[in-house]
């Protein structure tokens, strides 16, 4: 009989029904449209259903109008599993009912239907029942004619008992005379009247069609109240969203319609799909090229593709089909939390690699009390239309922000040249860029600027909410400048909140860069006590890394046995430590632990500083800005980090950059880039106690010092030298002498001009009393002087490379003087030219 199936039949796809009778036509806009890609499935998708065992009562209500159905079963544990349960549905029923039950402790049981036709419905585990017809439909599932044929409806089993769960289905046909159809209205592709300009949009919001609790119009009503120009309705694995407007289409508000693709191995977004379209979610990595088909029909359709949240550590959110293979990742969903700072981390790394990946940032709203819009894009886009703003989101012509009240204007400029945000800015090798961050509306907060060479430069907005930051770099030297402003207020898992955070302007082509990031190594070369230069030469990889030490940034001080203890930061932010003598590697690379003793301690700078009884002493900065250090034992031993005190009583120094100097008397000087972007000096004492941190002066009367890179060394009578690069990209140089006092700041002269600019510095004071500076000078190029024991200074030469002629090329540069008079230098090579 119709609807009725062998006992334990094992369901490995939809019942071999005959469907009998026409299926009726809708009026309006014809719904079999909505339906293709789903036919996909029927026809082929069913190949990959997870057999179940189904035992049947007795069905219910034969003759009648109304015949229920209802089927039992077990799952096994575990997540990743399907179960369908096919039942017939004969001509002249016009509504299918069906309703749910589980053991609750079990776990959660997702559903959805499929139709002769394809999909019709899912509502994960928000539902327990649905209905559907052509008149109308449970939120989630899809209103059209009920089609006579086999229909299947889909369990998702979620189980966390290790015995497994009961499910039992019941499914409710309802026979009778035709009901009206119900025709939707189509979305307006664009808002009338709204050409270029810069629109603010979320793209990532849930309604009642799944777990959301707001209607659209609700969604709307809320949309505007944030001051959003477009919205998309992204609810989990279904069209029907889309296929419901009715009346109540806004004018005034960009609709965009979208899916949230649920899969068990990640969420992803596919904004921009036709009303009725939807994309199956019923894959993981081991079905090779799933992904990539449903991306690419995204893509034919003229949508885009983005990784939702892809590092929350929930069972089946963390994303597992590649963060590179979307056209965008969502760094930062709703409240800002730890996860979105491991999303930005991640999103970073591929920066450095050159992959032109956009960042996003979306509410993710789901109730009443998630707030729309927060956080939301802020897009740059030549229409407010749906082509026109994926095809900007697609380029990462956009910044997020934390609600409306933020706005940012990031560009950088070489000339008459101007670029912003997901733009190229058209460069020679040596051309100067100034890159200008204004802000308004981030009150009490902190912007910094990144290259993939590190935070480059930071200012502190106050409670206006005001503020700009400047940096200049110069020519090729960074494949990119990007710049987030956080809040240093604690939010409910990390240290800080996030305002906003700026896709990068971009310095060169990614696909045919001038230097290859990939193979930026770690060189060194050894300036003799007569002033010749030993051969620049890389220095060998840790273990199980062929060639040279691959790293973004290297530290290095002399012992007094003339062995050189080096640092370096690989590409993925590991902290490795070595010793050398010369070119020979006395001790391999080993991984520095974090303060926890994990291996997987992450840092964005480093320094070391040596003294006179052998030991010497760590400082870093950790991903969060938390400053630590260490003070490493004559014999090797590390005894781990601790945090560097505060300003406050109790609490942790927070720092974008860091150096550290070994003093005579056996104390350290610490400086400091503050996390508001102001220099600071501390000391350590011999006996470990902290004093207070103090800010110097800046120059020429300013109240502070701020810029994008920092050195300190210590000399033999007990004063320090400092060496800085100011935010005009100009090098300063002072002194801080042995009673406390500090001379002022000064810019030494330059190789062919009055100043020196530069985008990196170190300085090592030497036994004689002498300081030996190196710079990576605005050509790129490394140069070296003098500063004499009576103040004056040498002209700066360059530092030979390889071949002992031509000048070396490098990103970063460090200094470290040894008791013979001689001086070791180190230096992240910029890549080879191709």
């Amino acid at each position: 009989m119709p609807g009725e199936l062998p006992t334990n039949r094992a369901t490995d796809g939809p019942a071999d029904q005959p469907a009998s009778g026409p299926t009726a036509g809708v009026e309006g806009v014809e719904r079999r449209s909505l339906l293709r890609l789903g036919a996909l499935l029927a026809a082929g998708g069913a190949a990959a259903l997870v057999p179940a065992p189904v035992a049947h009562a007795a069905t219910r209500g034969r003759g009648t109008d109304t015949v229920t159905t209802t089927y039992r079963g077990r799952a096994p544990h575990g997540n990743d599993q399907w179960v369908y349960v096919p039942f017939g549905v004969p001509a002249g029923v016009r509504r299918i009912s069906v309703t749910t039950s589980h053991e609750a402790a079990a776990g959660i049981l997702d559903l959805g239907v499929l139709g002769p036709s394809g999909f019709r419905g899912w509502s994960e585990g928000a539902r327990s029942g649905f209905t559907l017809s052509g008149a109308d439909a449970t939120p989630g599932y899809v209103p059209g004619p009920v089609e006579p044929g086999g229909w299947s409806v889909i369990l998702g089993p979620m189980v966390s008992a290790p015995g497994g769960m009961d499910w039992r289905v019941d499914v409710t046909l309802h026979h009778g005379d035709p009901l009206p159809q119900a025709p939707y209205d189509i979305l307006p592709s664009a808002v009338v009247g709204r050409g270029p300009g810069w629109y603010r949009g979320d793209l990532h919001l849930h309604s009642v069609h799944s777990d959301g609790q707001r209607t659209v119009d609700e969604i709307v009503t809320d949309a505007r109240r944030e001051g959003l120009h477009f919205i998309a309705t992204s609810d989990h694995n279904t069209s029907s969203t889309g296929v419901t407007w009715r009346g109540n289409v806004p004018t005034d508000l960009l609709v965009i319609n979208a899916e949230e693709v649920t899969t068990r191995h990640g969420h992803w977004l596919a904004v921009g799909l036709p009303q009725g379209e939807w994309v199956d979610w019923r894959y993981g990595p081991a079905n090779q090229g799933a992904f990539e088909g449903h991306a690419r029909r995204v893509h034919s359709l003229g949508g885009l593709t983005i990784a939702a949240h892809p590092l929350t550590p929930a069972p089946g959110s963390f994303f597992e089909f590649g963060l590179d293979r979307v056209d965008a990742l969502e760094v930062w969903n709703g409240p800002w939390t730890l996860d979105d700072a491991a999303n930005i981390a991640a999103w970073h790394v591929m920066l450095c690699l050159g992959k032109r990946v956009a960042a996003v940032g979306n509410s993710d709203a789901h109730s009443p009390t998630d707030a729309v819009g927060r956080p939301h894009n802020v897009v740059r886009a030549t229409s407010l239309s749906t082509p026109a703003v994926l095809d900007a989101l697609r380029l990462g012509r956009s910044y997020a922000v934390e609600s409306a009240a933020v706005t940012l204007d990031f560009t950088a400029r070489a000339g008459n040249a101007v670029a912003g945000p997901g733009e190229e800015l058209p460069l020679v090798l040596f051309d100067t860029v100034d890159v200008t961050l204004d802000v308004t509306g981030a009150l009490d907060s902190i912007a910094t600027l990144h290259t993939e060479w590190g935070i480059m430069a930071a200012t502190a907005i106050d409670g206006s909410g005001t503020g700009r930051l400047r940096w200049r770099g110069w020519g090729k030297a960074s494949l990119f400048a990007r710049a987030e402003v956080r809040r240093p207020k604690p939010a409910s898992t990390t240290l800080d909140q996030l305002v906003a955070i700026t896709n990068p302007v971009w310095f060169h082509s990614a696909r045919l860069p001038p230097y290859d990031v990939e193979r930026r190594a770690l060189f060194h070369t050894e300036r003799r006590p007569d002033g010749s230069w030993s051969s620049m030469r890389p220095l060998p990889g840790a273990a199980g890394e062929t060639g040279a030490f691959a790293g973004i940034h290297s530290a290095a001080a002399g012992m007094p046995d003339g062995s050189v203890v080096m640092l370096g930061i690989a590409p993925d932010n590991g902290l490795w430590l070595a010793t050398a003598r010369g070119a020979r590697a006395l001790q391999p690379w080993r991984r520095v632990p974090g303060p926890d003793g994990s291996a997987g301690f992450t840092v964005r700078e480093a320094d070391v500083a040596a003294f006179d009884d052998g030991t010497c002493q760590i400082v870093v900065t950790a991903m969060d800005g938390t400053t630590y250090h260490q003070q490493r034992g004559a014999d090797g031993t590390l005894p781990g980090f601790r945090p560097v005190p505060g300003l406050a009583a109790g609490s942790r120094w927070g720092a974008t950059k860091v150096s550290v100097a070994a003093m005579p008397d056996g104390s350290a000087q610490l400086l400091s880039y503050g996390t508001n972007g102001a220099m600071y000096h501390c000391v350590r004492e011999r006996d470990g106690a902290w004093t207070a941190w103090g800010r110097p002066a800046g120059y020429n009367g300013s109240p502070a010092f701020s810029g994008p890179a920092l050195a300190i060394t210590g000399l033999p009578d007990g004063s320090a030298q400092v060496l800085a690069i100011g935010l005009d990209g100009i090098v300063y140089h002072q002194q801080r002498r042995a009673d406390g006092s500090w001379t002022g700041f000064r810019p030494p002269r330059g190789v062919t001009t009055p100043t020196m600019g530069a985008s990196a510095v170190g300085i090592a004071g030497m036994p004689d009393g002498s300081a030996q500076v190196v710079t990576v000078g605005l050509d790129g190029r490394v140069w070296h002087n003098v500063r004499n024991p009576d103040g004056s200074w040498t002209p700066f030469a360059p530092v030979p490379g390889p071949n002992s002629r031509d000048p070396f090329p490098a990103g970063q540069v460090h200094i470290a003087a040894l008791r013979d008079g001689s001086a070791h230098v180190t230096a992240i090579s910029a890549g080879r030219p191709r």
